[in-house]
């Protein structure tokens, strides 16, 4: 009985240790740019110089590791792809960004949401239906979409 437990014990480690590719080291050293991978039309900061730009009423940020499974590949490629194909005026107009940031080289901006683990947060809140469909396309966009208009509606 003791070896079943133990054989379940370790399984159980395996597994966890596995459904967690991407999962950040908390002792592993910053790096020295702390650059985020960011799209290109999309701003981490508002600009400053600009007095007529506004904070974003939606703002989406992958946090991924270095190592990135395919699901997380998806999930960023996917919102991408969102952000371009229905949301493309917003994005421009800095209503909605979107950043994908390597939590294990941002360690700073990753402490700020408190991300353990791969994850896509909306409004600074984990949006765990993106990784529940981050094997079906489908799936993905009406889910994401349907989240962006929500925030749209209850931010402006």
């Amino acid at each position: 009985m003791k070896g079943i437990k133990n054989i379940l014990l370790v399984v159980i480690i395996l597994l966890s240790s596995l459904s967690m590719a991407c999962v950040t080291r908390e002792d592993a050293a910053p790096a020295e740019s702390e650059s985020a991978i960011t799209t290109a039309t999309m701003h981490e900061q508002p600009d400053q110089t600009r007095p007529d730009q506004t904070r974003p009423v939606v703002e989406i940020v992958l946090f991924h590791g270095t190592n990135r499974c395919a699901g997380c590949i998806n999930v960023g490629k996917w919102t991408d792809e969102v952000m371009h194909a229905y949301y493309e005026e917003a994005v421009e107009n800095g209503t909605i960004t979107f950043q994908e940031i390597n939590a294990e080289t941002n360690q700073r901006i990753a402490a700020e949401y408190g991300v353990r683990y791969v994850s896509l947060y909306i409004n600074h809140v984990m949006y765990p239906d993106a990784f529940t469909y981050s094997e079906d396309h489908d799936r993905f966009v009406e889910a994401l979409r349907k989240k962006i208009d929500l925030e749209l509606l209850n931010g402006s």
